[in-house]
């Protein structure tokens, strides 16, 4: 009498082989080698990703230098507006670090300012003499290198002392006064200054300052 045996199903595992990436365990269950999954990955989505990581770098510096300018000009809304490379754009800019009288200084409004001569202890029929005052007179340049109408008048400038008090203009007392008025680009005038300062004052230096939103410059008066 002969036995039967029951053939092999397809869901019998076949047998092993040595070139075979699978082995049967006890519950004949298939596990792979781990060596089939040693690879790097795919490449085009390493690319991928370091493209996406360099491409949100490059998005936050430049979020960063935005801010950072947008700092800078909320801060001082006038910087930068007069460039570097224009002559006298970067002296004059601080008491402590006047300009020298025969140096031209420029403020943001791209108008250009000169001494041209200082009188001192004049002598005015408009101004009677005092005694322990003296009498400065200060002739000036004013040269408009922008291209807007600028405003001018005489009493944007004082004259200060070594502790920073300060002499007013007097207006309408002399010839020539510089007075005030526009001035359209591409022009200049000459306009004379008369200060009435204390008898001996010196190492004085000239503040110009034309407006609340233009930074003062300074120039030392010989």
């Amino acid at each position: 009498m002969s036995q039967y045996y029951p053939q092999p199903g397809p869901f019998y595992p076949p047998e092993q082989g040595p070139e075979d990436d699978y082995y049967e365990d006890a519950d004949y269950e298939y596990e792979y080698d781990d060596d089939e999954f040693d690879g790097s990955g795919n490449p085009l989505q390493r690319i991928l990703i370091f493209g996406g990581a360099g491409g949100c770098l490059l998005v936050l510096c430049i979020v960063c230098c935005v801010l950072l300018g947008v700092g800078l000009w909320v801060l001082d809304p006038g910087a930068g507006l007069v460039a570097t490379d224009v002559p006298g754009s970067d002296i004059g800019l601080s008491f402590d670090e006047p300009a020298f009288s025969d140096e031209t200084v420029v403020n943001e409004q791209m108008v250009r300012l000169a001494i041209l001569e200082v009188n001192r202890n004049a002598s005015l029929p408009s101004i009677p003499p005092v005694e322990g005052r003296e009498i400065i007179v200060v002739t000036i340049e004013l040269v408009n290198l922008g291209g807007e109408d600028i405003g001018f008048n005489e009493r944007d400038f004082t004259l200060l002392n070594q502790v920073e008090e300060a002499y007013a203009a007097t207006p309408g007392v002399i010839d020539g006064a510089l007075g005030r008025g526009i001035l359209p680009p591409d022009t200049g005038l000459e306009g004379r200054l008369v200060f009435e300062v204390v008898e001996g004052e010196f190492e004085l230096i000239m503040a110009w300052e034309p407006g609340s939103n233009v930074e003062a410059r300074y120039i030392y008066l010989e």
